[in-house]
């Protein structure tokens, strides 16, 4: 059933009166912004030191403390990361032209006053690459793949 097309614009206008008045606010915008970026500024991240875990911290503090305020941390973010590559595409000669690379991270909220761990999850994202006859080309792709997972 198909609702007359003046009840349909009824309907959205009245919707799009409802939007200003709903409870979503962006979380770094004027007003909440202003006492939530000083709290997440905060945070000291924690990641492995190598290429992958030092672009994931550099997109994190980005995330996380946009306006750059200068705080000292009172939290702890502990990021663990495991990377897995699995063949996406085989041909019939047994050649991979197509790999899925797997990041999965494990992270702790630590308070750094008492080591209190206050909230813990994890996340998986999944990029994937070709693999090209230019083994510096398909050594490229990859490390974009890696890139795009961590962001």
């Amino acid at each position: 059933m198909s609702w007359p097309e003046p009840s349909r614009r009824a309907l959205l206008g009245f919707l799009v009166t409802l939007l200003p008045g709903c409870a979503l606010t962006p979380l770094h915008g004027p007003g909440l912004g202003e006492r939530v970026n000083p709290m997440l500024a905060a945070i000291e991240i924690d990641a492995p030191r190598n290429r992958l875990g030092q672009i994931l911290a550099n997109e994190l503090r980005r995330e996380l403390n946009p306006a750059g305020l200068d705080r000292p941390p009172l939290h702890l973010l502990v990021v663990r990361l495991d990377r897995e590559k699995s063949p996406l595409a085989v041909q019939l000669d047994d050649v991979t032209t197509r790999f899925d690379l797997t990041l999965a991270a494990r992270f702790d909220l630590v308070r750094k006053a008492d080591g209190h761990v206050l909230y813990r999850s994890a996340v998986r994202r999944v990029a994937s690459y070709n693999v090209v006859r230019a083994p510096y080309a398909t050594l490229v792709a990859e490390q974009d793949a890696e890139r795009r997972a961590a962001k």
